[in-house]
């Protein structure tokens, strides 16, 4: 049973990897402000953007020229990309991205949100059920949900959601 386990655990460590951008996406980090002193960092958080004509859904236009901005950094950029930013906290500001594809061009904001809005205010849901299985024996399982993030300082981390910029 001991092994059993060990081996479980060892094999849900096994899981975690690094977070890393899409594939196709170039990765690009932000470019701070000369002469503008930004609030303190506390780590780097990403925002994808993906430039799509406006009113055609399922399409997305690659190779658009884009602009992020904050009050902190302005970065330019080439879509899609995985924008990476500081991770400001309570003072993370909303990035206003504007792109150009050919003539067409377009903005989009994306908001700040706090990490921990999955799972339980900041602590993970985790569940166990155990069913009556098949021929073979009893069923179990475990299932992990949100949560853990942000929670060690106090402070959440900012995450952005994908932001979709639409061009006409």
């Amino acid at each position: 049973m001991r092994t059993w386990v060990w081996g479980v655990l060892l094999m849900s460590a096994g899981c975690a990897s690094p977070v890393a951008g899409p594939p196709g996406v170039e990765t690009v980090r932000a470019t701070p402000k000369s002469g503008v002193a930004a609030p303190a960092a506390q780590g780097e958080t990403q925002l994808i953007v993906r430039v799509v004509p406006a009113g055609v859904s399922g399409q997305e236009l690659q190779g658009a020229s884009c602009v992020a901005e904050t009050p902190w950094s302005r970065t330019e950029f080439t879509s899609p990309a995985r924008l990476l930013m500081p991770d400001y906290g309570a003072s993370a500001p909303p990035v206003v991205v504007t792109c150009r594809s050919g003539d067409a061009s377009g903005s989009a904001t994306a908001q700040p949100r706090a990490a921990w809005s999955g799972g339980m205010a900041g602590w993970p849901a985790v569940g166990i059920s155990v069913g009556t299985g098949d021929a073979a024996g009893v069923g179990v399982g475990f299932g992990w949900y949100g949560g853990g993030v942000g929670t060690s300082s106090g402070v959440p981390v900012v995450t952005y959601a994908d932001l979709l910029v639409p061009v006409q």
